[in-house]
């Protein structure tokens, strides 16, 4: 039978590349589990043609062997089939490298994983994009006129970062290719929000003291931002204090990781995370600021969440529409579930400390900006989830943190 047939008769189809280091009969159980359809390749190569001739919803690749060419090769999975979820299964890898497969695999497994662990890595991972596809986001988004692209400045940075090879001069080349952009880094380098104890004026030295990772997410953060300015329709609260709060969150939320020793690629997950949660909002209001005071004023009248309401109104919540664009531009799978469910943090399939339990935490713990309607804007706390994770401990800790951030909250970022 042609594979191209074959494969539109079962529910889901996997591509494993046999550089995993995996038994052929896991997968078999697996699929013969779900009505899955398997196909088998031997290298990276290999793979990249097979997705160039059927479609896979299912990538599974080993990065133990060769690790810079097979993550040459999901970035080249990502640009071709970037609704595929990828699993990648490791085996001792570097902190860097490590760091590198969070950025373009939906999930990590050990050599030794077995079916089960497979199955719900999967599965979760399905469950997060269906949530995000949903036609009546694609839809809406298809409405918004004046869609931000994904910045050049940032698909630079991304391709420096994941190279592992770049260092400051490189960094601060790609910045100074945006005047604006250097400005602002050493601007912000400078301000009290990092709080440091002498004027930065290279840029070269604004790169070593934030780092790579630090000037690709705020370059992306601000080019978002200044891709819905405020105009004079929308006067209920101010587009500078939610992008100022969201700076917070992500430091805050960047600290909670800290303080549960998660390593260094969550923290700044996290803080990638937390600089985006509520864009979604701004883009909302940009839309139509008619219908979205409107909302506002209905969840400040009946005390509900505000998500809710804008799902009840609207038919999208802020977080959706934020983690649909960020999935359009492909960025870390943890991040775009942190924004989508920073709310509701239970109703992501995975049960472990993720970038997303520091973002809901963070912003569950900070004041709400202010607005003239009594709307909050910050999450609930989800005790629940808190509990489910084993972190109820923690929280007088973050508390005390938390009011520490909250005094910054009006001070210029």
């Amino acid at each position: 039978m042609d594979a191209k047939v074959k494969l539109v008769l079962h529910d889901k189809n996997i591509l494993v590349c046999r550089s995993a280091s995996l038994k052929d009969e896991e997968i078999n159980t697996v699929a013969d589990l779900n009505n899955w359809s398997v196909s088998r390749v031997d290298s990276a190569e290999e793979m990249l043609e097979r997705i160039q001739q059927c479609h896979y919803d299912i990538i599974i690749i080993g990065i133990s062997e060769n690790p810079e060419q097979v993550l040459a090769g999901l970035m080249q999975v990502i640009r071709v089939r970037p609704d595929a979820v990828r699993i990648a299964v490791t085996g001792n890898l570097s902190s860097a490298i490590a760091a590198r497969v969070s950025e373009v695999a939906h999930s990590s497994l050990p050599e030794n994983c077995t079916d089960v662990q497979i199955s719900l890595a999967v599965e979760q991972a399905l469950k997060v994009a269906s949530l995000i596809r949903k036609p009546e986001i694609k839809d809406f988004i298809g409405r918004i006129e004046r869609l931000p692209s994904l910045p050049d400045i940032y698909e630079a940075l991304n391709t420096a970062l994941l190279s592992g090879q770049s260092n400051a001069r490189d960094i601060s080349q790609i910045v100074e290719r945006d005047p604006v952009m250097s400005a602002k880094v050493l601007q912000l380098v400078n301000s009290a929000f990092f709080g440091l104890e002498r004027q930065i004026y290279r840029l070269n030295e604004a790169v070593t003291i934030l780092g790579v990772r630090l000037i690709r997410d705020l370059t992306l953060a601000s080019h978002i931002f200044e891709a819905f300015p405020q105009s004079a329709e929308w006067t209920s609260f101010s587009f500078s204090q939610i992008h100022s709060r969201s700076m917070l969150v992500a430091r805050f939320a960047q600290d909670i990781c800290r303080s549960v020793k998660a390593d260094r690629h969550m923290q700044g997950q996290a803080f990638l995370a937390g600089l985006l949660h509520d864009f979604g909002m701004i883009m909302l209001a940009s839309h139509d600021p008619n219908e979205y005071r409107l909302v506002m004023n209905k969840a400040s009248d009946l005390s509900q969440p505000l998500y809710v309401v804008e799902k009840m109104n609207i038919g999208v919540s802020h977080a959706e529409a934020g983690a649909y664009l960020l999935g359009l531009w492909n960025l870390p799978p943890k991040v775009i579930e942190a924004v989508l469910f920073h709310h509701f943090p239970g109703s992501c399939p995975s049960g472990d400390f993720q970038p997303l339990t520091a973002v809901h935490i963070a912003d569950a713990l900070l004041p709400s900006v202010n607005n003239g309607i009594g709307c909050s804007v910050s999450s609930q706390l989800a005790m629940k989830y808190i509990d489910r994770l084993g972190l109820k401990s923690h929280l007088n800790q973050w508390e005390v943190m938390a009011s520490a951030y909250a005094g910054k909250l009006q001070d210029p970022v």
